[in-house]
Order: C-alpha cells, then structure tokens, then sequence
C-alpha cells in the first residue's frame, strides 16, 4: 500500500510539475514538483540528486534571487586501494 502511494505521488509531482534544467551543462534533469515550506525548497518526483544554487546576476539585488539546480559533480580522485589488507595486519 505504501508503495503504491509513493508510485502515486511521483506521477502526479511529474505530471504537475516543472521542467529542471541544469544551469551549468543545460541537460534536463526531469520533471519535479518544487514546494516552498517553512523556510526550505522541497524537490519531489526526481531521480537524481540535485543541489540548489543561487545563479549570478548582472546587477548585485539582495531582495530578489533567482535560484538553479546542478547535479553533484562525480569525484575527480582516482579509486585505489592500497594492497596490503587490514586484515592481514
């Protein structure tokens, strides 16, 4: 029942909802349905993990922001692991 519920919620915050746009590369992140409460922005219906940025402006207004998504970038460090296991030790 509960997962049908959630099923539910997803394709209504995707019918209903905007199009995301990541403002750095331009790829479509999907659709979602951006709730503002209680202080904090709530992203329902995508499946990836997006963070809020607030995007430059010509001219520097503190009243009026406009606010982006982006994706995480992936980790730029190599995977290694070293080759002596800790169990070993």
């Amino acid at each position: 029942m509960r997962r049908l519920l959630r099923s539910l919620g997803f394709f209504l915050a995707r019918l209903f909802g905007t199009r995301l746009i990541d403002y750095q590369t331009g790829k479509d992140l999907g659709k979602a349905l951006i709730i503002g409460w209680r202080g904090k922005i709530h992203v329902v219906g995508l499946e990836t993990a997006v963070r809020a940025v607030f995007l430059p402006q010509q001219r520097l207004t503190y009243w009026k922001q406009e606010i982006g998504f982006t994706t995480q970038p992936p980790p730029d460090y190599p995977n290694e692991r070293s080759a002596i296991s800790r169990k070993s030790k």
